[in-house]
């Protein structure tokens, strides 16, 4: 038998859409724009931290090294505040001024050759005048004792008296002055003479004002080195 034909009916078209509408569908309201913006920065901005910190302008961190624990005395702390006062100098402490030891005037003896200064400023030597006994530390060649000299000043003119020897007496005219440096100057005219018919040498005598303007006073033979002399006064 035969089987009946299928009869298929044909696809109905399609109803076609009103132009007028798809273009209303298509057409997207005016404040969905910003908002859209934003959306598509929010996705694209991850895209771009990569290459950001691929970057070789940023530092890279170095990995920590182990370091030793050493024991370092901790620095005294700073303080920001300023000093509420100026700062002051202190002064060192002044030591106590020691006692000033007294003063000790030595006696002047009676009989020394005392230069006196108000004389001296005036120019004049009356502390000369008067008899005097000289010491000098000069041996004689026949007693081995030093020679015996007087001397009698008045006005800077005297005789000088010496005993040396056996008893053999000498005798010359002096002189006495002072130098400008200050000094007090007693000279000779030549060698005395003596009563043996010999001569003797004198010395030249010069004298400073020491302590308490007594004289100090050294003896010169000729060309030899001073010797040391002392004056005593045994009249007027």
């Amino acid at each position: 038998p035969v089987a009946p034909p299928v009869i298929v009916s044909e696809p109905k078209p399609a109803t076609p859409i009103p132009v007028a509408e798809a273009k209303r569908a298509r057409r997207l309201p005016l404040w969905s724009l910003p908002v859209a913006a934003v959306v598509i920065a929010a996705v694209a901005t991850p895209f771009f931290w990569p290459s950001s910190s691929v970057d070789g302008s940023s530092p890279v961190r170095a990995a920590p090294v182990a370091t030793a624990k050493t024991d370092v005395t901790p620095l005294p702390e700073l303080t920001a505040h300023l000093p509420l006062h100026r700062a002051e100098v202190t002064p060192a402490p002044k030591a106590a001024p020691l006692p000033e030891a007294p003063v000790i005037i030595a006696a002047i003896p009676k009989d020394a050759l005392v230069m006196d200064s108000t004389q001296m400023k005036l120019g004049t030597t009356r502390f000369l005048n008067g008899s005097w006994r000289v010491s000098v530390d000069v041996k004689d060649p026949i007693t081995g004792k030093p020679p015996s000299l007087r001397y009698q000043i008045q006005n800077n003119k005297g005789i000088a008296r010496v005993v040396h020897g056996d008893n053999v007496v000498c005798r010359a005219e002096i002189f006495s002055g002072l130098h400008q440096t200050g000094e007090l100057m007693i000279k000779s005219r030549g060698n005395a003479r003596c009563t043996d018919g010999s001569r003797y040498p004198m010395p030249e005598i010069t004298c400073k004002a020491g302590v308490n303007d007594v004289a100090t006073c050294t003896a010169r033979y000729g060309d030899h080195a001073a010797i040391p002399l002392t004056f005593k006064k045994i009249g007027a």
